[in-house]
Parts: C-alpha cells; structure tokens; sequence
C-alpha cells in the first residue's frame, strides 16, 4: 500500500476542498446578507449580490452560488478520490502479479504460463499394461 501521496494527489484535494470551502463562504454570506437588519442602500452584502446579478445576467443569490461551487469542490474531491484509488489498486495488483512471478521461478515445480496465471505441472501419467482376455 501506498503510504504517502503524490504532490500531484495532494493538489487535486487541496483544490477542491479550497473551491468547496468557498462554496460555504458564499452561502454563509448569502443566509447573513439575506437575515441582515438594514436598509438595501447599507446592506453591503445586498448590494454586491445585486451587481453580481447585473453583471453576468444570471439572477442567482450568494447562496445558489455557494451551493453549486460547494458542489464543484465536492466533485472534484470524489473524482480525484476516485482516480487515485484506481492507480493504488492497479499497483498492488502489479506488485501482486510480480510476487508470484518471482515465487515460480524460484520452485522448479512450477511453470510461468503467462504474466497473470500460475500454473502447476502435471504429474506424469504412469502407463497400465493393457491384457488381452479370451
């Protein structure tokens, strides 16, 4: 088993739980500008959701917003999470495959047949003198 991760492997979590953490930034800014207690002209939060909103057309709040790059962040970890399970299982196999290799080749017994299978010699066959009857 692997027991440190690649810097690759750390990059791709480290990328998607920052996007995920924005995702909750957004939505607890979202719930606050949403509860505050003051007028629209002061509500700081009110009025950046409102040029956001002109801005690229789209009439979502903060809190859709956060939602859906929460989401992103979380696919992104799953994905990655994913991708390097795969990559983990297919060295143990690897590592698996190269033992048993190495196992046969070391026992006379036994003969290599492929790079996945191990398979026993037979034993030989004793012949039986076949007697004619009457």
């Amino acid at each position: 088993m692997k027991d440190k991760i690649s810097g690759k492997e750390f990059a791709w979590y480290l990328s998607g739980a920052t996007i995920a953490i924005f995702g909750v930034i957004l939505m607890v800014f979202g719930i606050i500008g949403h509860h505050m207690n003051a007028s629209a002209s002061n509500n700081f939060i009110k009025v950046a959701e409102s040029k956001l909103i002109e801005a690229i057309k789209v009439p979502f709040d903060f809190r859709i917003w956060g939602i859906m790059v929460f989401l992103l962040g979380i696919l992104i970890v799953i994905i990655a999470l994913a991708f390097n399970a795969k990559k983990t299982d297919r060295e143990v196999e690897k590592q698996l495959r190269r033992q048993q290799r190495q196992a046969a080749l070391k026992d006379n017994t036994i003969e290599v047949k492929s790079a996945v299978e191990i398979i026993e010699e037979p034993a030989p066959v004793k012949e039986v003198p076949v007697t004619e009857t009457k």
